[in-house]
């Protein structure tokens, strides 16, 4: 019994840790990417917001705990996409938040695509904290641990983002850095290194009214490598059923439906694949998406409920 508790501490002790140094990790990243690419502010003209909630490993105590809001447009008066993300999440006794705003130009390319390149850059702060009060440590030699954090504390530093992106009628694509401003080569509890990110996604009109879009994503710092594929079916641009899978990490179901003409949500359910699938009780995303046409029409619009 002592063996198999102390399996599972050191099994989840090695998970939180990588996701303490790294980026927020969330399920329906293929309808929110200026969470983690900028030069997706504004691209679909119409003004766009995404409120998303995670609980990860359900069943742990003091699990992940991730909300993100978006809002992005594109505005006339700057002749380009702005955009705001703010991100709150908790682990265990740490707590981050992440506030930035963005702002993408977008380029017109020559076709009957509507193809458009953007270059976006986002720029905020980051606000980590740390309940050192509630951690408990094991003397050295009888000794505390000289390296230990005893004391609750916090730092906010500034952060900085930046991404191109290649969008057309039936094609996106993106490549993105977060966290310019950090090094890849160190990491700690209070900041997060830099990320790099590479998306793209596809759309397949099936028939009239089904269309099919897979999409992938691979986020990467020294520490960890992450990659997600997924397929999503859309019926009649009001209902949605897909899958992704997370290598090494889970299998994952995604479902949404247009509660109104404004308003969609979506929730996706996260199957433990990897080393926890004996403990964890999987992980649970509910997400509320809002689209307005609120632009002038400069740039067209190419269904932005699901291609933008």
């Amino acid at each position: 019994m002592k063996k198999l508790l102390f399996t599972l501490f050191l099994l989840v002790s090695l998970q939180m840790l990588s996701i303490a140094q790294n980026d927020i990790q969330f399920s329906n990243y293929m309808f929110s990417e200026i969470t983690y690419n900028p030069a997706m502010a504004g691209n679909s003209g119409t003004l766009d917001a995404a409120l998303i909630a995670r609980q990860q490993w359900f069943g742990f105590d003091q699990s992940p705990q991730t909300q993100l809001l978006n809002v992005h447009s594109y505005v006339d008066q700057v002749s380009g996409g702005v955009g705001l993300s703010i991100i709150n999440d908790k682990l265990g006794f740490e707590h981050s938040l992440n506030v930035k705003l963005m702002y993408a130009y977008q380029l017109r390319l020559s076709g009957k695509n509507n193809n458009k390149l953007s270059f976006g850059l986002g720029f905020g702060m980051i606000n980590k904290g740390l309940k050192g009060s509630q951690l408990i440590y094991d003397d050295i030699n009888g000794m505390p641990d000289p390296n230990g954090i005893y004391t609750n504390t916090s730092e906010t530093k500034p952060d900085f983002d930046f991404g191109i992106a290649f969008n057309s009628d039936k094609f996106c694509a993106g490549i993105s850095t977060t966290h310019i401003e950090q090094p890849l080569a160190k990491a700690a509890i209070l900041y997060v290194p830099r990320h790099y990110y590479l998306y793209a996604k596809y759309k397949i009109k099936a028939d009239e009214k089904i269309n099919i879009i897979p999409s992938v994503k691979v986020r990467s710092s020294e520490f960890i490598t992450q990659f997600d594929a997924s397929v999503i079916m859309y019926y009649a641009n009001k209902f949605w059923v897909g899958a992704s899978y997370r290598l090494d990490d889970a299998i994952i179901g995604i479902i949404g439906v247009d509660i109104t003409k404004n308003f969609r949500v979506g929730y996706s359910y996260d199957y433990t694949s990897g080393s926890l699938k004996s403990y964890s009780n999987g992980s649970h995303e509910i997400m509320l998406l809002a689209s307005f046409d609120v632009s002038k029409r400069i740039i067209p619009i190419k269904t932005p409920r699901f291609f933008n």
